[in-house]
């Protein structure tokens, strides 16, 4: 069997104990739970060179036991800014998912948004922000966590600060955010996103048909986006 086909059936093996054991944010006394993997370091994502394109990639990383990435699949493509995504995201650290405490191989959303220079809301977002197609692969017993509806977050008044927000956030398997923490943050851009994730709306896992807890990695990319 190659070596993804191994790490798939691991996924699956994941997902089936993190349902068993309602798998969720970690807290103490659950070291014999599943959980789903994170996102443990995070660096600046470097907005492309001569263009002023924004919008939202979407990515699904496959991570190891071991919390290696073992494939990035491109859910959402938004040239040149994919690139620019995967470049960064591939040098990030994670934490393997775990199942019955021990680390176990899983899925990891990630999203990036590259958000348009707006301060204060004064200036015009075109386009809108628009979430990737849902998935539901013919056949498959597990579908992972995305995002349904998305929008750009909003700069600060009195500010022109550039950078990074990166956001791990929980969600229930109603779909509701439970937690969001800072993994790497820019002051005062960092509230921005997380209050606008507040506002996202998210479809949860599915395993089968039933619903499950889920974790999602969120990242906005702030720069000033100048004609």
């Amino acid at each position: 069997m190659s070596r993804a086909r191994r790490i798939g059936r691991a996924v699956i093996a994941w997902m089936l104990a993190s349902f068993a054991t309602g798998g969720g944010v970690r807290g103490q006394g659950d070291a014999h739970k599943s959980w789903p993997p994170n996102v443990a370091n995070a660096t600046e994502i470097a907005y492309p060179v001569s263009t002023t394109m924004t919008g939202m990639v979407a990515l699904l990383l496959t991570l190891d036991a071991a919390g290696s990435v073992q494939n990035m699949l491109v859910q959402q493509d938004v040239p040149p800014l994919t690139a620019a995504a995967q470049s960064s995201v591939e040098n990030w650290k994670f934490v393997a998912g775990s199942a019955h405490g021990k680390a176990a191989a899983a899925q990891l959303p990630v999203y990036i948004v590259f958000n348009p220079y707006n301060p204060a809301g004064t200036a015009p977002v075109s386009g809108g922000l628009n979430a990737p197609r849902p998935m539901f692969p013919s056949g498959a017993s597990a579908v992972p966590l995305q995002v349904r509806l998305a929008s750009y977050a909003m700069y600060p008044a009195n500010t022109v600060a550039t950078g990074t927000v990166v956001l791990s956030v929980s969600i229930s398997k109603s779909g509701h955010t439970m937690e969001i923490k800072v993994v790497h943050g820019v002051h005062p851009l960092t509230d921005a996103a997380v209050e606008v994730v507040k506002q996202w709306g998210f479809q949860p896992a599915t395993l089968g048909v039933e619903p499950v807890a889920g974790r999602i990695c969120i990242a906005f990319v702030f720069q000033r986006n100048l004609s």
